[in-house]
């Protein structure tokens, strides 16, 4: 990195644990969960219960809200900054079913450029459940490079259609019980839906407007962990992942993709354990038996409640554990949140495909 530091300046989150990042963050960490069992589907899913919008509008609609939220919190109209200095990077993991005429993948991206009236710098990407990671570390780019004062990053996934759901369920990996990330009867992850979307900004502009900042994103790396789309036979490449965004730094909480699923949560669990001398001393949790997977947004999310444990010194829990078959004295923090001083945090995403990110974020000290 150039003699750059990113800040995150704003936060939006639209969840099945509800609509705003005040009521996500609080629900999440009373160990409230929206995870619900499908009848129709024969599997447990998560829908944003209080979103009212018709299918093929709901995707848009629902990233809409969160990049208001995320906007207004960061006071971004306000910044002073030329409306092309303001880039977007916008994710999805795949293309959004409902919609009812021909679209492209960057679809969402260009209906929400047309709506904030954006001329800065774009992106979309798609890079399965890493995706949502993957807007922020472009984002960064984006400055350091010159091309932006700020950007807004994020993704948004309307993903419960009957065609996701049954090639997921015929991949064997949407789970029949309340999902349980890391305990020894996982089996694995809620399909869900959302949208989450941040704020990216240089710190030293963004101090200088007057701007609150969350954290600072200290590191960042992304790259190919796996190259069969399900079986994991290996930790190295997470565990290089890891180690190219901690660099050679230990965090106090790290935010687990922790999908459910038998050989992720276990190889995951691994690649952390050899990456840090005393692991054990990390808090670790995964939020999506809470959240379900809301697979591009999935990343986001993590990332997003990363940000509000720095803030907050507050460790979100891992529901529905109970015991692990994972045995590498590790603390995933079972059902219950805890107070706990976080100066730094690393958030993982690790998508299907073999497509993995991880964000290492500091809170800012002046």
């Amino acid at each position: 990195m150039k003699d750059i530091k990113f800040g995150i300046t704003g936060i939006g989150i639209i969840s099945p644990l509800g609509s705003g990042k005040e009521i996500n963050w609080q629900r999440l960490i009373n160990s409230e969960s929206q995870v619900r069992y499908d009848k129709q589907y024969g599997v447990c899913t998560g829908s944003v219960r209080d979103f009212k919008m018709q299918d093929d509008m709901r995707q848009y609609e629902m990233a809409k809200k969160a990049i208001l939220e995320a906007m207004k919190e960061a006071d971004i109209r306000n910044s002073g900054y030329k409306e092309k200095r303001i880039g977007f990077c916008i994710g999805e993991s795949k293309l959004n079913l409902f919609n009812k005429v021909f679209i492209f993948e960057n679809t969402l991206l260009e209906r929400l450029k047309k709506r904030f009236r954006s001329y800065g710098t774009t992106l979309a990407i798609s890079a399965a459940c890493a995706t949502g990671t993957l807007t922020i570390i472009e984002g960064c780019s984006f400055i350091e490079n010159g091309l932006c004062d700020a950007v807004i990053c994020g993704s948004a996934e309307t993903s419960i259609h009957p065609l996701y759901v049954s090639a997921f369920k015929n991949m064997n990996v949407l789970a029949k019980h309340n999902p349980s990330p890391f305990d020894e009867n996982r089996g694995g992850f809620a399909i869900a839906e959302g949208a989450c979307f941040v704020i990216v900004e240089d710190i030293k502009k963004a101090l200088r407007r007057g701007a609150k900042i969350y954290c600072e994103i200290k590191g960042f790396s992304s790259g190919i962990y796996s190259n069969d789309t399900l079986s994991l036979n290996s930790h190295r490449k997470i565990k290089d992942i890891i180690k190219r965004a901690a660099n050679s730094e230990t965090p106090d909480y790290i935010h687990m993709h922790g999908s459910g699923t038998k050989l992720n949560d276990y190889y995951e669990s691994v690649a952390v354990a050899k990456s840090f001398e005393n692991a054990y001393k990390i808090s670790l949790s995964s939020t999506k038996a809470a959240t379900g997977h809301m697979l591009g947004v999935s990343g986001m999310a993590g990332a997003v409640f990363s940000m509000l444990a720095i803030k907050n010194n507050i460790v979100p829990p891992t529901l529905n554990f109970k015991q692990t078959d994972i045995n590498l004295g590790l603390d995933y923090t079972p059902n219950k949140s805890k107070k706990k001083i976080i100066d730094s945090a690393l958030s993982l995403s690790f998508g299907f495909g073999g497509q993995g990110s991880a964000l290492f974020l500091k809170k800012l000290k002046l």
